[in-house]
């Protein structure tokens, strides 16, 4: 009864004008990093008549960005929580508005593609740094959940609006202000973040951040993807796509047996041991992989067979990126049940959600 009275007469933070503009610097971290997932789809075709990119080169301008954004991602959160989440973000912020200055400069598909590994780099340290302050600075119950609810409405709007708003810049000033938008919106976060979010000191030791982890994990997979990508030029069964996929392997069994021994592993398997967890990661990257397979192939066969305008293959896009995002929250896709008993987390039940309107009778953790 005395946490519950303690949460209710805490004030609300989300309440206040400081609680909006930090939760609007949050939101904004998280679509521009999600929007560059799919604005550049609909700029490929351009991108490969001015720079004279190969099909199989062209692959890399989506598929970099994902790999170094998806591997440096988990080392980009335990970055935030041992060297401060603000100077996390900053450097994030940072790393990615210079890497699209880079790409948007870029005169050969080699800079380019290095563009976009760093883009995902610095995106891989903007978001889990910016959702740790989101879940650190909203700990109200009640603010917390409508933060949360913001963060992934946006997240979900960015992927509809990246492929309209690529077509728009593609037809208008031209494929490289797909890169060119980003500068000035992390401009303006930088200086809201030292505005509006407190700095942190810290003095961590090298050995927690999991480094090898990390660079095993990320190196394997494009190593991984290179090889699939150049194959059908050198051959399956020739022999330096067969040493190509072996060192992938090796790379990522390396990383396994990494994250088995160190007491601090970036990706604890246990985890896996979660009911439900695997099958349910199983599904999503397959789903994933399809969808971003989906774009790539898709914006070539409107672009070079349908002969439609960047414009008119955005506004096409549309209902699929709206279902996407919209999907899980208006459909009737019952979410996959992760069982937690077994692992030391069934002793937090996650409080009851009262209805709308009800008073809330949760306490404060």
């Amino acid at each position: 009864m005395e946490l519950t009275g303690l949460a209710a007469a805490q004030p609300s933070l989300l309440a206040a004008r400081r609680g909006k503009l930090i939760l609007v610097l949050l939101c904004s971290v998280a679509f521009l990093d999600f929007v560059d997932t799919t604005i550049v789809n609909v700029a490929l075709p351009s991108m490969r008549l001015g720079l004279h990119m190969s099909v199989q080169n062209l692959q890399w301008i989506p598929s970099a960005y994902l790999l170094t954004y998806g591997g440096f991602m988990l080392l980009g959160g335990r970055a935030a929580d041992l060297l401060g989440r603000r100077r996390v973000l900053v450097a994030g912020t940072s790393l990615f508005g210079l890497a699209s200055i880079v790409g948007g400069l870029a005169g050969s598909s080699g800079v380019l593609i290095g563009a976009r590994l760093a883009q995902g780099a610095g995106a891989a340290m903007m978001l889990p740094a910016a959702l740790s302050i989101l879940t650190t600075t909203f700990s109200r119950g009640g603010d917390r959940h409508k933060a949360l609810g913001a963060w992934g409405g946006v997240a979900g709007l960015a992927s509809a609006f990246g492929v309209l708003l690529g077509g728009v810049l593609t037809q208008g000033p031209g494929w490289r202000w797909v890169f060119f938008v980003n500068p000035p919106i992390c401009l303006l976060v930088l200086g809201a973040a030292f505005w509006l979010i407190s700095g942190e000191r810290r003095h961590p030791q090298l050995a927690s951040f999991d480094l090898r982890g990390a660079v095993l994990s990320t190196g394997g997979m494009l190593l991984l993807v290179y090889a699939i990508v150049r194959a059908p030029d050198v051959g399956w069964g020739a022999a330096r796509t067969i040493a190509e996929l072996t060192a992938a392997v090796a790379l990522l069994a390396v990383f396994a047996i990494n994250e088995l021994r160190r007491a601090n592993a970036l990706l604890p398997l246990s985890i896996f041991r979660i009911k439900g967890l695997a099958a349910a990661d199983i599904t999503q990257v397959i789903a994933t992989a399809g969808f971003i397979s989906m774009f790539f192939f898709l914006t070539l066969y409107m672009q070079n067979v349908l002969h439609y305008s960047p414009i008119q293959t955005g506004f096409a896009y549309l209902p699929v990126a709206s279902r996407t995002s919209f999907g899980p929250t208006c459909g009737r896709v019952p979410a996959p049940h992760v069982d937690l008993r077994g692992v030391g987390w069934e002793r937090v039940p996650a409080p009851p959600i009262a209805p709308r309107g009800a008073p809330s009778s949760s306490k404060r953790e």
